[in-house]
């Protein structure tokens, strides 16, 4: 949290505040708000792209474009405030002000959000399931020799090299809707099998974002509007699922692929 789906709408809400504005300048704030000048850029155009769980800032003036890599994490979120009041939102990490007299605010507590300047490093993510349709199931494809798809297809879908933007809530989602058993080796699924499998990831991607993002724990949809629990049917569903224990993540599954073992 937040996945796919809630990046999307981030990307959309700032997009929708910085719309036909100009900033001034991009504050990096640490531990009990205290802002510091990151010296980026000024007097600048701002726009924001998703992909995957990762959000692309770029800045841009008449002699200078800076592209900022932003990792939600846990708990990272954004809104719009006055600039005069921006001190009152806690666990800020980001402020970026404007002209006419309001900031944008990235901020999150627990395991909140990082930043950095180009991209992370290390960090390896794959096409966005929606964005990058094509190459997204191309990448799996043809890379199904690889080591990472003789794990089960519950590991593999959580893997942001593969599947990026795809997390728990999402997993939950996708593996419920599918008659298959989400402990199988990922590379034992038949060509249909798998065809199904990356469409309903695609199409879970849409719906969440269709239905206003998971507020499920601690994100909340920053327009204010999530019809999202009309859609969720197997998360936290303690009568049809039970949490697993999946390589170093808990996901849901559904209890008729659980042997007496895993119960």
């Amino acid at each position: 949290m937040p996945e796919h789906a809630e990046l999307r709408i981030v990307a959309d809400f700032i997009n929708s505040k910085s719309n036909k504005k100009t900033f001034s300048k991009i504050w990096h704030v640490h531990k009990g708000n205290n802002p510091e000048d990151s010296k980026l850029i000024e007097n600048f155009e701002l726009t924001a792209e998703s992909h995957g769980k990762e959000l692309i800032l770029r800045a841009k003036n008449e002699s200078s474009i800076c592209n900022i890599s932003v990792f939600m994490g846990m708990t990272g979120n954004w809104k719009w405030v006055s600039t005069d009041e921006w001190s009152e939102t806690k666990f800020t990490r980001m402020r970026i002000d404007s002209t006419c007299g309001y900031s944008l605010l990235l901020f999150g507590y627990y395991m909140g959000p990082k930043y950095r300047v180009g991209g992370f490093t290390g960090v390896k993510r794959g096409p966005d399931p929606v964005k990058q349709k094509e190459l997204f199931i191309s990448n799996i494809k043809n890379n199904l020799d690889k080591k990472d798809f003789n794990k089960s297809i519950a590991e593999v879908i959580l893997n942001q090299k593969w599947f990026n933007g795809i997390g728990a809530y999402l997993t939950a989602e996708i593996l419920g809707r599918l008659d298959l058993n989400p402990l199988m080796r990922f590379n034992s699924l038949t060509e249909e099998q798998l065809d199904t499998l990356l469409d309903r990831t695609i199409e879970a991607c849409n719906k969440a974002y269709e239905y206003g993002g998971g507020e499920l724990l601690d994100w909340d949809n920053p327009f204010g509007e999530s019809k999202i629990d009309e859609w969720i049917k197997f998360y936290g569903n303690k009568d049809e699922c039970r949490k697993l224990r999946v390589g170093t993540r808990n996901i849901w599954v559904k209890k008729q692929w659980l042997s007496n073992d895993n119960n």
